[in-house]
Parts: C-alpha cells; structure tokens; sequence
C-alpha cells in the first residue's frame, strides 16, 4: 500500500508498541500475498520472541502463538511451505481459503465490501502498489494499510480504529478459524493461531484507546 500524495517531510518516532503493531500487520501482509520466501521465514525463526503480561490473557495467547509460527518458521522446509500457501489460496477449483472482506460479508468476491475499502482508502491518500493482482478487500492489502496507517505518524487511533472496524473486525475471526483448520496444512494453521490471537489484542487495544 502506498501514499497517493507525497509523505510530510517530518520525522517521527514510531512509539515500540506502534512499531510492534506495524511489524505484525507486516509480517502477516506478506505470509498472506505470496509464498514465503526463504528469507521471510528465516526472518521469523530469528524474530525475538514476546513477553507476555500474565494478567492479561490475550497478550499470552499472542505470545504462545507467536513463539510457535517463529519456531516452526525454523523447522518447516520452505518448499513445503510455499506448497502450503499454493494449495490453501491457488488451489484447482475454488481454494479452500479466500481471505477477502468480500467473500466473509457476502459469501462472493468483488461485493460492496470492496468498494468501501477502496473509498476509505482513497480518503485516506493510499492506493494498491502498481501491479499487485489483489483487490484491495484481500487480508494481504488490508494487513499492509493498517501498516501503513500506523507507521506514517499521520493517522492515529481515531483512523485506525474505525479502519479496522470496517474492513477487518466483522470477518477476520472466521477467516483465521478456516486456517487454523485448514486439511493438510502446518505451518499455515499458525499462521491463523497468531493472526487470530493478534488481532483479539488489536481489537482490544484499539477500543481502550478510543
């Protein structure tokens, strides 16, 4: 997702928890936009793991469930994994997964959920990077604008929050429980584990800041 017009020439400091958020929404935006390359898991298998506040129990589900798709980033052969994303998303016929806003409100692809993304973004100054071949209601390209709200210190809480209350919130659960059973599949049923334990923190966070 990229800015429309040219970014303010100011520089900020993301606030770490901001950064983490951004690096997540990033993280899951490109497991979802492409087969992983052996780059990206390896990047996950090195990623620091997370600390968790034993009083709030999502934050200890998003840990576990992080801890467990790093280390099985280590452990997978990434030929079996790009196998995995293949099957689940490009399969013959109709995949067994399809991550867009579209499908989970309306039961088909290109409905009036997209349309309100593509308005919202562009109200917001983002548009599709030149040459992707998603529509903008794909997991990928939501995951990568809520990136991009965070990081570039123009739109706060008040933005996000609704963003994701929009585009992502109403359907996102019963995406991510497709994938945590999805046949055939290992390393991308985590992928759903911490998608779905990520974004119950991201709901809950968000409606506390609101």
């Amino acid at each position: 997702m990229s800015a429309a017009t040219a970014p303010l020439a100011d520089v900020f400091e993301l606030l770490p928890e901001d950064a983490d958020r951004a690096g997540f929404y990033g993280v899951l935006a490109n497991l979802m936009a492409a087969p992983p390359s052996d780059a990206l898991l390896a990047a996950l298998a090195g990623a620091d793991r997370l600390q968790a506040d034993a009083d709030v129990p999502e934050g200890k589900t998003l840990a576990t469930a992080w801890e467990q798709l790093c280390d099985l980033a280590g452990q997978c052969d990434g030929e079996r994994v790009r196998a995995e994303w293949n099957a689940l998303f490009c399969g013959t016929g109709r995949p067994p997964v399809l991550p867009y806003a579209s499908f989970y409100e309306t039961g088909f692809l290109m409905e009036k959920p997209l349309a309100r993304v593509r308005d919202d973004l562009a109200a917001l100054g983002l548009a599709r990077e030149t040459g992707c071949g998603e529509p903008e209601d794909h997991l990928a390209a939501l995951c990568d604008a809520m990136r991009a709200l965070i990081s570039d210190g123009q739109h706060g809480i008040e933005v996000q929050y609704p963003f994701f209350q929009r585009h992502l919130q109403r359907w996102i659960g019963r995406c991510c429980a497709d994938l945590m059973v999805a046949a055939d599949a290992q390393f991308y049923r985590a992928v759903g584990a911490f998608a779905a334990a990520f974004f119950a923190v991201e709901a809950r966070a968000l409606s506390f800041e609101t």
